[in-house]
């Protein structure tokens, strides 16, 4: 039986964020697997997406397939770039309120 990294189950779902193109997120635990809520914009209803045991195994999977042994930087750096900008930005915000 294989086991799978936090890291591994994390970055397959967040492949799954990313070609979505969502904007914010949360992931939270469920009995049988995930609930990852998403959202576009600020202004739409986030959707929510259950992923049990049995998909997050394919996830896994399907991206252990496309992965090479180097990472694509190319295609990901300015995308990456962008999120982290967001995140920064969204965690200055909430620290401002104290």
């Amino acid at each position: 039986m294989s086991k799978y990294s936090y890291e591994s189950i994390l970055s397959a779902v967040g492949r799954v964020l990313d070609e979505a193109g969502a904007r914010s997120f949360a992931i939270r635990e469920h009995d049988s697997g995930l609930v990852v809520e998403a959202s576009a914009t600020a202004d739409t209803q986030p959707l929510a997406f259950t992923f049990d045991v049995a998909d997050l195994v394919e996830l896994v999977e399907r991206q252990s397939a496309r992965d090479d042994d180097a990472p694509r930087y190319e295609r990901t750096y300015a995308h990456d770039e962008g999120t982290l900008r967001h995140i920064l930005k969204r965690r200055e915000l909430v620290g401002a309120g104290r």
